[in-house]
């Protein structure tokens, strides 16, 4: 971690979500869509050839294979520090940023196969929270996190909670109310609205509609 002297802003009462996902990298309170989706591409392109690499078994393949994680390694750095910059960027001086604590979100999600396994075994988290505390500070902006159960299967306008509320992995659509809209963009207004009743005394993701339609109002 970078030592990083502390800027002297004022803090203020802006409090910003974050969700950071595997298919989009970050959707924030604040409607900022970050991060780039051909990221992900090059990711598929260093999978196949690892896979063709391995399956050779040469000692060719071998130094290749060597070469091609040194090189995932500094792609990954490179992506985390641009992320963190931009979602650093896309929030003011003496606001807070809330993200997840995804620190045993791997032991949490044994079920998932294929792609989606792979993707999520290969994400540095610590990296990406490291890149966004020190960033972070420079400009004067908190960094809290918070328990990630329920942030996706809630409604932010109503707080329904079901499975079928994320109809797919980009659509949530409340079974209660109707409301519609980005699954990552409610996963975030839930973040920030978790953290923020956290400071109220409030542990969980249960309020009313008319605090629900406020908290969307000031968004």
């Amino acid at each position: 971690m970078v030592d990083v002297p502390e800027l002297v802003v004022q803090a203020n009462e802006t409090v910003v979500g974050v969700d950071l996902g595997l298919n989009r990298p970050a959707v924030t309170s604040n409607r900022h869509f970050l991060g780039s989706r051909h990221w992900k591409e090059i990711d598929r392109s260093s999978f196949r050839l690892r896979r063709k690499l391995q399956s050779k078994g040469t000692k060719s393949a071998k130094r290749h294979l060597k070469k091609l994680s040194r090189k995932q390694m500094l792609f990954h750095r490179d992506c985390d520090h641009v992320l963190s910059r931009r979602i650093v960027q896309s929030v003011p001086p003496g606001a807070t940023i809330v993200l997840e604590n995804l620190t045993n979100i791997r032991e949490g999600v044994r079920h998932r196969k294929g792609e989606g396994q792979r993707k999520l075994h290969s994400w540095s988290f610590a990296q990406l929270y490291g890149f966004i505390a020190y960033k972070a500070q420079e400009q004067g902006i908190g960094v809290e996190r918070i328990d990630p159960r329920h942030t996706s299967q809630t409604c932010s306008l109503c707080g329904h909670q079901a499975r079928n509320n994320r109809r797919s992995q980009a659509v949530f659509h409340c079974r209660s109310c109707g409301y519609q809209l980005h699954a990552d963009l409610n996963a975030a207004y839930n973040i920030r609205d978790k953290f923020c009743l956290a400071q109220d005394g409030t542990s969980d993701l249960s309020w009313s509609l008319s605090d629900g339609l406020s908290s969307h109002a000031s968004a």
